[in-house]
């Protein structure tokens, strides 16, 4: 009798993920703006699954024949790069053949003197763009001016576009609230062009929009990405061990999204190390010492990476990381300094800047802010220094 073949590791994480869990009501409304020409500020938690949410959305608008252009402005080294691959992706989307892709730069996009090249290796259109962002005074404008060509192409050529930037901080963060106000001077007008402001930088971004004196104030709607609901998550999860032939103890899955507090990319990259465990030393039951073992494995990792990140830190910075660590989630900040003898000023700047490293994040999903870790499994690790 031959083995039972086991299938691949189900549980992937690090990478846009091929399958959503529990996103259904978060993918229709993101297509919902495409297919409408709204607008929408998508805000949700490094590791939280938003570009694979963006990602899935794309491809069904694809599918239906819609015209998305998706960037994550932190790939790009400035504002003006980031245009310049918007104004390509435009030319390449709405034109295939190179005289017509030359015929559609000269006429939607003449100010920005765009020059095209073909890859004979694949056949690629190159697009460049002619203007230096400072001739423009500034980068800004010249994304203005992309977004603005993309508005006249998309209403001539009959097929509305989407544009989705992803990490949308990054822009204002370089170009500082101005670029606020020239955004929404062009984005207001445009009918043929939808748009998806995505970020993770929670408090940065529901600052943007949910403040009366920003020009993003009431500009679109706006969508909070909270954890997936346990019960859906743990039915995939459940799937997932089930598939390797594994039994599972009652409490174990509970324990994966304790530990993982129910971040998504965490939780996936504990199942999968619990999935490696169980297929490689042929185990066939899941439980809690299991997946503490599986931690151990997943912060001994890390543990570099963690290192080096905290041996940068400031001495406060340390300290305040610590105390998170040992506080109970939600913990009140004046309380908790006075506890371990740290001014309340000092410990909030620490906060602020272990946020802006991305140590730790605000929740703001529930009815007071709440400090929590980007990553969850460094508070284990701190536990082992």
């Amino acid at each position: 009798m031959s083995e039972r073949k086991i299938p691949g590791n189900p549980f992937r994480y690090g990478r846009e993920a091929d399958v959503l869990v529990d996103r259904i009501d978060e993918l229709a409304r993101v297509v919902r703006v495409g297919e409408e020409c709204g607008t929408l500020f998508l805000i949700g938690p490094r590791r939280f699954g938003k570009t694979s949410i963006l990602r899935a959305a794309e491809a069904k608008l694809t599918d239906a024949g819609k015209v998305v252009l998706r960037y994550d402005a932190e790939a790009f080294d400035d504002i003006g790069s980031l245009a310049a691959a918007l104004l390509a992706g435009a030319v390449r989307k709405y034109s295939s053949a190179l005289d017509r892709a030359q015929a559609v730069a000269k006429k939607f996009f003449v100010a920005l003197k765009p020059s095209l090249t073909l890859d004979p290796s694949d056949g690629k259109i190159t697009v460049a763009v002619g203007v230096e962002p400072g001739a423009r005074l500034g980068a800004v404008p010249l994304f203005t001016d992309v977004l603005n060509g993309i508005e006249r192409l998309a209403a001539e050529d009959g097929r509305p576009a989407l544009v989705v930037v992803d990490e949308f901080q990054q822009v204002v963060t370089e170009a500082g609230e101005k670029a606020e106000r020239q955004i929404r001077a062009a984005v207001q007008k445009h009918r043929a062009v939808s748009y998806v402001f995505a970020g993770s930088s929670s408090r940065m971004m529901t600052e943007m929009i949910a403040t009366s004196n920003r020009a993003f104030w009431q500009l679109g709607d706006q969508m909070h990405l909270g954890p997936i609901p346990r019960p859906a998550f743990g039915d995939f999860l459940r799937k997932g061990f089930e598939s390797a032939g594994a039994t599972i103890a009652i409490g174990a899955l509970e324990h994966i999204l304790d530990l993982g507090e129910d971040v998504p990319y965490n939780v996936q990259q504990l199942a999968s190390e619990c999935w490696v465990l169980i297929t490689d030393n042929r185990r066939r039951h899941l439980t809690a010492t299991l997946v503490d073992e599986a931690l151990g494995r997943v912060v001994s990792m890390q543990h570099v990476s963690y290192l080096q990140r905290w041996l940068l830190l400031a001495r406060a910075q340390k300290q305040t990381l610590r105390i998170v660590s040992e506080e109970p989630i939600g913990f009140e900040i004046s309380a908790a300094a006075l506890r371990h003898g740290l001014p309340r000023t000092t410990m909030q700047r620490a906060l602020e800047a272990l946020e802006r490293q991305h140590f730790l994040r605000q929740d703001l999903t529930g009815t007071a802010a709440i400090w929590r870790f980007e990553d969850p499994f460094i508070r284990a690790w701190l536990v082992t220094r």
